[in-house]
């Protein structure tokens, strides 16, 4: 076994990895879009953050809960924070009794995560597939058939 062979194995981990991330980020989702309460919230603020290299943009949202309880988080996951400006009024979806649960209710997060559990099943299981083939073309003819 060469040195190429390794190789093979960066796109696999990579498709393991980002799809184990992306599948917990769509099972959450779905549990919170599920058994999660309505709430309507205001953009209070925005925080910055670096995430990897970079850095990033959350809104800060100020609403109420069922119980009459009033919160604020900065909601991390959210894409494109620039277009909340601030008092914008926006939909929020939360588990009740865990007030760091709440999101926007909004399914891109949700197709997104689903789009990456996809890709990463492609890479992974395209990858497992191309090392199959070689491995089935390198062994030898005669010693295998009838």
């Amino acid at each position: 076994m060469t040195a190429y062979w390794l190789l093979a194995l960066i796109p696999f981990l990579c498709g393991l990895a980002l799809t184990a991330v992306e599948a917990k980020i769509a099972i959450t989702e779905h549990v919170v879009r599920r058994m999660g309460r309505h709430a309507e919230g205001v953009v209070s603020d925005h925080v910055a953050s670096r995430e990897g290299t970079y850095p990033t943009l959350h809104p800060v949202v100020r609403w109420t809960d069922g119980d009459g309880t009033e919160h604020e988080h900065a909601l991390p996951g959210t894409t494109d924070a620039h277009r909340l400006a601030k008092g914008t009024r926006v939909h929020l979806r939360h588990l009740p009794g865990a007030p760091d649960s709440v999101v926007l209710d909004s399914p891109d997060r949700y197709r997104t995560a689903v789009l990456g559990v996809w890709l990463g099943v492609l890479l992974w299981v395209g990858t497992l597939t191309a090392v199959l083939i070689r491995v089935a073309t390198l062994l030898p003819v005669s010693r295998y058939s009838f």
